[in-house]
């Protein structure tokens, strides 16, 4: 498994939940390893969608996720 190149973020992927809540905006993790089932969040609490894949600088700091992974990826990052 290996880190990606080009940084990205997503919403976590979850088309496997039987009725997925799609009424509500949804936080918004870095990108990290490739793993079986795509990518990881670097914060390694999602499986991301990469159907809703983001720019970095373009996520607004109230969508950011706040965990340690993913809150220093996205110090890299500041918002546009």
């Amino acid at each position: 498994m290996s880190e990606i190149d080009e940084p990205w973020a997503a919403q976590r992927d979850a088309s496997w939940y039987a009725r997925p809540d799609v009424r509500s905006q949804k936080v918004v993790h870095m990108a990290g390893e490739a793993i079986r089932e795509g990518y990881a969040s670097r914060c390694g609490r999602s499986v991301l969608d990469i159907d809703s894949t983001w720019i970095p600088e373009q996520v607004p700091v109230h969508l950011r996720c706040r965990s340690n992974g993913c809150r220093e990826a996205f110090l890299n990052h500041p918002p546009a």
